[in-house]
């Protein structure tokens, strides 16, 4: 092979190749927006239903659960566990987001577009702890599917 035509071979072979890293680093690029888009969207709409539960709005917060999940419950059954569950707790004074991890299979759940978002909250009635919203994308937007308090 002459030496000019290895030189264009070797050049095409290291063009070639940075062709291939870069659209690799875009298509990384662009996994990771939407890893955030979606991560600060259900913090967003966790939050939206947290500040519902806050101001007792429970009847309300029945209707941002996930339309799968509500059917296992009433609204009536909603109301009365957060008011046994959430108000012995009294107002929230303070809530720090702490995190939130992308889940796609949770026990007894379908595969979905899952988010688990935590947050550092403290109460008037109870030392800070740990309170935890997981939320499902669906077509309307984020849901909740499940509430826990630590």
């Amino acid at each position: 092979m002459p030496r000019s035509l290895a030189v264009l071979v070797g050049t095409l072979s290291v063009r070639a190749g940075l062709a291939l890293l870069l659209s690799g680093c875009a298509m990384h690029s662009a996994a990771r927006a939407e890893k955030r888009t979606n991560e600060n969207e259900a913090r967003a709409a966790a939050l939206h239903w947290l500040q519902l539960l806050d101001d007792g709005d429970y009847e309300e917060a029945f209707e941002f659960e996930a339309q799968d999940f509500r059917m296992s419950r009433t609204q009536n059954q909603f109301v009365r566990l957060m008011q046994a569950r959430r108000a012995p707790f009294g107002n929230a004074l303070s809530r720090k987001f702490i995190g939130a991890a992308h889940v796609e299979k949770f026990v007894g759940a379908p595969e979905g577009n899952y988010e688990s978002v935590l947050f550092k909250t403290a109460f008037e009635h109870k030392n800070p702890t740990a309170e935890r919203v997981i939320m499902i994308k669906q077509q309307i937007g984020w849901r909740v599917i499940d509430y826990r308090i630590y």
